[in-house]
């Protein structure tokens, strides 16, 4: 039962913005299992509506997904106490604000209010995913997250280039999430689009534990003209939310 819970779970994280479709012979390439295992599994997602078939045989997700996800969004517990946060900081700079988090292997985005400046930076809705290596929200999350944690996320992912700037060796990556942990806030410095920035900053638990990070992107020429002045503000808000979802710095010092 728990093999086939993992395997189910493997299944549902094929799926991406890039491939919304696969059919019962990716899947058993994908994860290497025969033909027969790849097309129970399929099935057995669509018959509790995880998933759906499609007209060609493929598989794609259900709205039982959509559901599920509505319910985590709304439940989130930091979720109501970010969005006025959010408003705020789109209200004084004008540029995109997102939170994120770690759904298993997947950076999700969580929340999103978007930028008012002309050519405001639009990555990621809300419920989509982009690489966590070339993010400033994923380097927060994988920086600040256990070595195992953090393996598992990068476990058999390639790190994809999307920009010059794109960080491609896990040795590099290393370097930079290091760096992240000294310094406490993350850059992407035009890692997934070349012409889009953005910096975050970690939210805290009563534990301590960082279990978001929220980032403001902007185009490249604005972002580099108020770098400064972004990266104090998003550390000023996260370090508020924190507090207001429990957080007491004076206990980690």
């Amino acid at each position: 039962m728990l093999g086939t819970l993992e395997k189910a779970g493997q299944v549902l994280d094929l799926y991406s913005d890039e491939q919304p479709e696969w059919g019962v012979t990716e899947v058993a390439t994908a994860l290497g299992i025969p033909k027969p295992s790849a097309h129970h599994l399929l099935a057995s997602l669509a018959e509790i509506g995880l998933l759906q078939r499609t007209t060609n045989r493929h598989y794609r997700l259900g709205y039982r997904a959509l559901a599920l996800s509505r319910i985590v969004l709304q439940t989130t517990p930091w979720r109501d106490s970010a969005e006025q946060i959010l408003h705020d900081l789109v209200r004084e700079f004008g540029e995109t604000v997102q939170l994120a988090a770690l759904d298993g292997k997947r950076l999700v985005c969580v929340a999103r209010v978007g930028g008012t400046q002309p050519e405001s930076v639009q990555i990621a809705e809300v419920g989509s995913s982009i690489p966590p290596h070339c993010s400033s929200n994923g380097k927060i999350l994988l920086a600040f997250s256990s070595t195992e944690r953090t393996m598992q996320v990068l476990e058999n992912q390639h790190l994809n280039r999307f920009t010059e700037n794109t960080i491609v060796t896990h040795d590099e990556l290393a370097s930079e999430l290091e760096r992240v942990r000294a310094q406490g806030f993350a850059y992407d410095v035009g890692e997934y689009r070349h012409d889009a920035c953005s910096v975050a900053a970690p939210i805290r638990n009563h534990l301590g534990d960082v279990v978001a990070s929220l980032s403001l992107a902007a185009p490249a020429p604005r972002f580099y003209a108020r770098k400064a002045a972004y990266r104090t503000a998003v550390i000023r808000v996260t370090e508020r939310l924190s507090i207001r979802i429990g957080y007491n710095p004076s206990l980690f010092t």
